[in-house]
């Protein structure tokens, strides 16, 4: 192949958007894919590895443009990462927005404003500045795909507010939905809830401990220490390794204790941005694992004792979600030694914290993070270009998911003809298997997009300016690592951090001495 003549080709980007996850794993993303590459072979163009994703991204309010992939790829438009005169391919104009004709055509317009031509696979269409300015009918065929893109958003939102009013008013008789708190099971036989004994005892035994003084940590602190199996995810075998005080706090303050269900809806205010607004009460929902008394009895303690501040907590660590064990892979936490005024930070693993098992090792704070600081030049300076073993990963998960495919196929026609509880059993673990490898795709692909088109550097940029502010900015250094970072192990054992980049390979560096802590 002539690579000068490759080179001078106009580059193309694949943009593919889905308003449910759902849809990424059927035909949708096989057809857009293919539609693409079709385009730019007949065309000319040189489409780009790196591909703008929106996988469960609605366009009726405007996310997948302000925060989505497509924010991204204007924003890569306008730092010189994708050139002016590039395409971007796009199944059509309703993939791009729905929100109302006027808004859209915006979208749009801002998009080719910056020298970007909008191709449209499903009928060949080039919309660019010239042909909005100069061709009417690309005009009018533009604001016609917004009109009735937008219609239709509007009234599959009526109707599924019809439907879940109509449910709604029967919930008494029959429940809303199959997911429920996790002492609490679905049965579907009878279309009954009905409380899971053993967890809704603990459930109760929780709320007894608050209100004769336990707090929230030492009720995780007690759970652990007895071996009492955390709850997980009902129908799956999900489940975290420890009680957190954070899941104490959850069962503690869901009026679902009490049998009360809050409804809540999505609403979205002029920006587009998503809230849920809770709807009224609906007492006698769930079956109660605590009496009403019990409940508000709790509430009233916490309310009591809570702080009353506005706004969550200054971040005050660099390495906040970071920060892992090097003993068993858990998240390490800051603890404050020494009293709140003058005490001295440390770093302290998750699981150690609340007696579940692993080895109790505190590392000062300041000392990693001055290491780190110190060391952030020489750690952007290597930082890997990336891994070649990509492509192949990527071809190994797609064929191992064509395969989970299949056997599920086969599976579910088995049971057509014959159920069992083994073949139930079978499909369970495959589904199980098959959500994992499509996580496993996601997440190469995102690494495979990282790696692309210079966003790592652009990002090591970020950060190295981010260091610089004065005062420390704390928060938006550790958004900065948190997009070249994986994670940061602090190895208390040999005295470095590991640090994972995103794209692959590792960085070490070396913070105090193996036997210091």
């Amino acid at each position: 192949m002539d690579i000068r003549r490759l080179m001078e080709q106009p580059k193309a980007y694949s943009y593919l958007r889905f308003s449910t996850p759902e849809q990424a794993k059927g035909d949708s993303f096989r057809r857009q894919t293919s539609l693409a590459q079709e385009y730019a072979i007949r065309h000319g163009l040189q489409l780009a590895d790196l591909t703008f994703q929106d996988l469960g991204v609605s366009a009726y309010r405007g996310a997948n443009a302000e925060t989505g992939r497509l924010g991204d790829f204007k924003r890569a438009v306008e730092d010189g990462l994708v050139a002016p005169g590039s395409y971007l391919l796009v199944e059509s104009l309703d993939r791009v927005s729905r929100l109302s004709p006027r808004k859209a055509l915006r979208v749009l317009e801002d998009i080719v404003e910056l020298g970007i031509t909008v191709v449209t696979l499903n009928d060949g269409r080039a919309y660019s500045s010239e042909a909005l300015d100069n061709d009417p009918m690309s005009l009018m065929l533009a604001i016609m795909t917004f009109i009735r893109a937008n219609e239709e958003s509007v009234i599959k939102g009526k109707r599924v507010r019809a439907a879940w009013n109509s449910k709604r008013q029967k919930a008494l008789d029959k429940p809303l939905t199959s997911r429920v708190p996790a002492w609490i099971t679905l049965d579907k036989a009878t279309g009954k809830l009905e409380l899971i004994p053993e967890r809704a005892a603990l459930v109760a035994r929780i709320f007894d401990m608050l209100i004769a003084g336990a707090g929230k940590h030492r009720i995780a602190e007690t759970f652990n220490r007895e071996g009492i199996p955390t709850f997980g995810d009902n129908g799956t075998s999900r489940r975290a390794a420890m009680w957190h005080r954070s899941y104490i706090n959850k069962i503690a303050n869901n009026p679902a204790a009490m049998g009360t269900l809050v409804p809540r809806v999505h609403e979205y205010d002029e920006q587009g941005r998503k809230t849920r607004r809770a709807l009224d009460p609906i007492p006698g929902y769930y079956p109660a694992a605590v009496t009403e008394e019990t409940f508000r009895k709790v509430e009233a303690l916490q309310q009591a004792t809570s702080p009353r501040t506005k706004g969550s907590a200054p971040l005050r660590s660099l390495l906040a979600g970071l920060a892992k064990c090097p003993a068993c892979g858990s998240t390490m936490t800051r603890v404050q030694k020494g009293g709140k005024k003058g005490g001295v930070p440390y770093l302290v693993c998750t699981k150690a914290k609340a007696k579940a098992g692993c080895e109790y090792v505190s590392v000062k704070q300041d000392r990693v993070e001055a290491a780190l600081l110190d060391n952030l030049p020489f750690i952007v300076a290597t930082m890997p270009s990336g891994d070649p073993e990509l492509d192949s990963r990527l071809q190994e998960a797609e064929a191992s998911l064509a395969g989970l495919h299949d056997m599920i196929d086969n599976v579910l026609d088995s049971i057509s003809r014959r159920p069992s509880p083994i073949l139930s059993d079978r499909l369970a673990e495959l589904e199980q298997a098959k959500e994992e490898q499509e996580r496993e795709i996601v997440a190469i692909v995102r690494r495979m997009e990282d790696q692309s088109s210079g966003v790592m550097e652009k990002r090591a940029e970020a950060l190295l300016q981010a260091v610089e502010q004065e005062p420390l900015d704390v928060a938006g250094i550790n958004a900065s690592l948190r997009q070249l970072f994986d994670s940061v192990t602090v190895d208390y054992r040999t005295g470095c951090l590991e640090m994972n980049w995103k794209q692959g390979g590792q960085a070490t560096v070396t913070y105090g001495w193996p036997t210091e802590e």
